[in-house]
């Protein structure tokens, strides 16, 4: 499987965005030194906090909180996780955070290292997709996502590559 940097070597990039989180700016990192570009780190990128839930894998979630777990896969978006980041909130902030990235680089080529759940409701937004629909986005590591920001709307190039 190719390496990151290497999937985006056909691509005219000229930043690279990251989140605050270790695992993707170590990524981001590695992308910018081919690129011969400094990352710019962005808290707005993080992936939601999941309040009792984090750091867990869904099986750990399904064993430990059987109810809540069915509920919030039954009532997803509309249930809640104790102590997590209210999903409006986290889809403002991701919100806000890509606002800037392409207000700031308008026409240009930017990388952002990201988690998947941004990843998810980015490309769920763009494409027009109910939020109980995102997760049906499959998000790879290391995957490939291409989007377009235009002045009047969004095209979707690459999903998961």
């Amino acid at each position: 499987m190719p390496a990151l940097w290497e999937k985006c070597s056909g691509y005219p990039v000229r930043a690279v965005y990251s989140s605050d989180l270790r695992r993707a700016r170590e990524t981001a990192e590695a992308v910018a030194r081919k690129f011969r570009l400094e990352v710019e780190v962005r808290p707005q990128l993080r992936e939601m906090h999941f309040g009792q839930w984090e750091g867990l894998s869904w099986n750990q979630i399904v064993r430990r909180f059987p109810r809540l777990a069915a509920l919030w896969a039954a009532r997803f978006p509309r249930q809640t996780i104790p102590g997590a980041e209210p999903l409006n909130r986290f889809r403002r902030r991701i919100a806000a955070g890509l606002r800037d990235i392409v207000e700031t680089n308008p026409g240009k080529c930017a990388v952002v290292v990201t988690h998947a759940g941004v990843i998810r409701f980015t490309l769920g937004k763009a494409l027009g997709l109910p939020a109980r629909n995102v997760f049906r986005l499959a998000q790879d590591s290391c995957a490939v996502n291409v989007i377009d920001f235009f002045e009047d709307g969004v095209v979707v190039r690459c999903i998961n590559g």
